[in-house]
């Protein structure tokens, strides 16, 4: 009777035992056909098959904390989250990677801190990119028409999405650079307001309706000869002029009055008594342009190429009269705050869409830099003491076309 019991029950474990194994092979076999690599001999893939299936028999644990399985604890925990639950169905139906669904509420939190870097990052790839081929494609033309002087590109070569330029934040990040000192607030930032200052002025060649001039006159550059105004800042203001008058019809004056000859510390103010008397006697003028080379490291060399021209990159700047310290300067007003940060939006804006790469986001600081003079003023960084006189001059011809364009009003067609 015993003896009879032990036989049955050793047979009842045998046919286990090949249930246990005709599963595995059929398992096996399924795996083999359908999930292993094509270069794998038949016996790595049997074996490793059978090794699978035994590990989910014996030790399932395993493969729960792996995740990989529907019955283990990552499918048991997505269960709870509903999004992540169908973002991982999706991705298993279309054989996609599962790695790529929607961040857990604690992974959006550990990377919030880096979110708005990867955006800058992204963005700036993505304008760096459309720059790049702008450039690309004004130099091929240019190439084409081998003239060797500068032509005014007469269609963007590039434009920012609406949806971008409606966001305050966006603008901020892309267009300017806001000095530690100071801050701007986002309803100086709209676009409809920045867009909406109207700087379009009629031409009228029997009145000055232009000032250049210079804050620092001294100002010079690499291979600029010392002493020789003609290269310095005050020699490529006057070329700009020449510019403005003989292509584009203005009447420009040129102020070449000295105020940082003995201490730059009071130029601004030593040029207030200057620039009155200038105003006075032409009252007609509605554009001041102050025009600055730029103070950078000795290693930073800024420089693009305009029609295969190496051309010296400038810088729009403006003042806040408001600092973080002393909140806004009431001794120093100036009622065309808004007015001077959309001109030299309209111009920096003008200059990315024709001229990409040209520029250098604008720079605001906290003090008055004598903008408030009229709503149309404009103070320009060209190039900095590490770039060529033949730099500077060139950069002369698409800041020329893009001022003209915007006092036309053909920025805004």
């Amino acid at each position: 009777m015993n003896r009879n019991h032990k036989i049955r029950k050793q047979g009842i474990w045998i046919v286990i035992f090949l249930l246990i194994l005709t599963h595995l092979m059929m398992r096996a076999i399924y795996d083999i056909e359908n999930n292993m690599e094509n270069n794998a001999s038949f016996a790595e893939k049997l074996y490793s098959a059978s090794f699978r299936q035994g590990i989910r028999l014996s030790n399932p644990y395993l493969l729960y904390v792996n995740g990989s399985e529907q019955n283990g604890l990552h499918y048991q925990f997505l269960k709870g989250m509903p999004l992540e639950m169908c973002l991982f169905q999706d991705a298993e139906e279309k054989n996609q990677i599962t790695e790529y669904r929607q961040p857990s509420v604690i992974e959006q939190m550990a990377a919030a801190e880096n979110s708005l870097a990867y955006q800058n990052q992204q963005e700036n790839t993505i304008e760096t990119e459309i720059r790049e081929e702008a450039i690309a494609n004004e130099n091929s033309l240019a190439s084409e028409m081998n003239t060797g002087d500068f032509v005014p590109v007469q269609a963007p070569v590039a434009r920012y999405a609406a949806q971008q330029l409606t966001d305050p934040a966006f603008i901020k990040r892309s267009f300017y650079a806001v000095d530690p000192t100071t801050q701007i607030r986002s309803d100086q930032l709209q676009y409809n307001t920045l867009m909406g200052f109207d700087a379009a002025m009629k031409q009228d060649n029997s009145k000055v309706q232009i000032l250049v001039y210079h804050t620092h006159s001294q100002e010079a550059y690499i291979d600029s000869t010392a002493g020789d105004s003609s290269e310095s800042i005050v020699g490529v203001g006057e070329h700009l002029c020449d510019i403005l008058r003989t292509k584009y019809g203005f009447n420009v004056l040129h102020h070449t009055g000295e105020y940082d000859v003995e201490s730059r510390d009071y130029a601004y103010s030593n040029a207030m008594a200057g620039l009155d008397k200038v105003l006075a006697e032409n009252p007609s003028i509605e554009v001041m342009i102050d025009l600055h080379r730029d103070q950078t490291n000795a290693d930073t060399k800024l420089v693009t190429t305009i029609q295969d021209r190496p051309t010296a990159r400038f810088m729009f700047f403006n003042g806040l009269c408001y600092t973080n310290s002393l909140g806004t300067l009431e001794n120093l007003p100036n009622p065309y705050v808004q007015d001077n940060l959309s001109f030299a939006f309209q111009m920096h804006l003008a200059a990315e869409e024709y001229y990409p790469g040209l520029t250098r986001r604008i720079y605001l600081k906290g003090y008055r830099y004598n903008l408030h003079f009229r709503p149309k003023s404009l103070l320009i960084e060209l190039g900095s003491q590490t770039n060529t006189l033949e730099e500077a001059m060139n950069a002369c011809d698409p800041l020329a076309h893009i001022l003209a364009m915007v006092l036309n009003g053909q920025n805004k067609e």
